[in-house]
């Protein structure tokens, strides 16, 4: 799935949403939307347990050895965002309601994005903190119309999810 779509975009849709363009509101929407997906996980951590998918990658480091750290977090914060915006955002809202008066391609991105995270334990408050994720995301490529922006978000947001594992890596402990 992830060929075809670096495929596609390369082929298809590569010089229309690859295109790096720096502005001053780039940057701030960039800025806006790391602070409110931060904020909004920071509250959600206080009012409920954790989604079914961060206890999934919970254990999983739990279980993992110190040597497989780096490519854990190599995975997680680099490859799994890039990965997960190229098919999210580029493929999905570049070929479906593409550009829609009423954000059709803005609602099904944040959706599925939603969906495939909550690993099927379906509770609609663990739908809802992935969906609004997708959602900052989506909106944050329709404004640009540039995926570097969201993928940067992505990063940001998995790096800030995972920093005690960073700490970890990097302490002497």
């Amino acid at each position: 799935v992830l060929l075809s779509a670096v495929i596609y975009l390369l082929v298809f849709a590569g010089k229309k949403i690859f295109h790096f363009k720096w502005q001053l509101r780039y940057f701030i929407y960039l800025l806006l939307g790391y602070i409110i997906s931060y904020m909004s996980d920071f509250l959600f951590s206080y009012f409920i347990s954790p989604p079914s998918n961060q206890i999934s990658l919970n254990e999983t480091i739990e279980m993992m050895g110190r040597q497989e750290f780096p490519y854990f977090l190599l995975i997680v914060c680099f490859i799994a965002p890039i990965a997960e915006e190229l098919i999210y955002r580029g493929v999905l809202m570049t070929t479906f309601f593409k550009n829609s008066p009423w954000y059709g391609d803005v609602l099904l991105s944040a959706i599925i994005f939603g969906y495939i995270h909550i690993n099927f334990a379906l509770t609609p408050l663990a739908f809802f903190i992935y969906a609004s994720g997708g959602l900052i995301l989506a909106l944050l490529y329709r404004m640009t119309k540039n995926l570097y922006y969201p993928i940067l978000v992505h990063i940001l947001i998995n790096i800030t999810a995972f920093w005690d594992v960073w700490l970890l890596l990097f302490s002497g402990s």
